[in-house]
């Protein structure tokens, strides 16, 4: 089962920044070397508002439970780059638990697939590319964007 954390987060992504200009904004403690301007670009665009909602489940969810209660609340599927602009707005959310961005999912150099996550570790920030196809665990939020 699945319930809602908290109220909802909003958002302006400004498409005008790279990848790795967010993560240095994002003023993590440790980021993944592989969340790089190549794997994850950014389509410059208009400025565009969102509205981020997180949840949890009471158990350990699948990549397609997730997707489906997505659904089921009638969030879209978020981006990568919510994630980076949600972890320089709310810095401080990530240490509570960590947050599972389930965007469409960017290869490794080794050929896996991952999304990204927020968390927090003894009081440091961290941003890393995380792998699909094991189940998530339940004590991990996950974040959708209202329609």
């Amino acid at each position: 089962m699945a319930g809602t954390i908290a109220s909802v987060f909003s958002l302006t992504l400004e498409g005008s920044s790279k990848t790795s200009d967010l993560v240095k904004q994002g003023k993590y403690d440790w980021s993944d070397d592989l969340i790089i301007d190549e794997r994850f670009p950014i389509q410059e665009h208009a400025p565009l508002d969102r509205d981020i909602e997180l949840f949890e489940f009471d158990h350990d969810p699948s990549d397609g439970e997730v997707l489906e209660e997505l659904k089921r609340r009638g969030l879209e599927r978020p981006t990568y780059e919510d994630a980076l602009y949600f972890g320089i707005k709310y810095p401080e959310e990530q240490r509570k638990r960590p947050i599972v961005f389930l965007h469409e999912p960017v290869r490794d150099p080794r050929g896996g697939l991952g999304v990204l996550v927020l968390g927090g570790l003894a009081g440091l920030r961290y941003l890393r590319l995380d792998w699909l196809g094991d189940r998530w665990d339940r004590d991990y939020v996950f974040a959708g964007v209202r329609k």
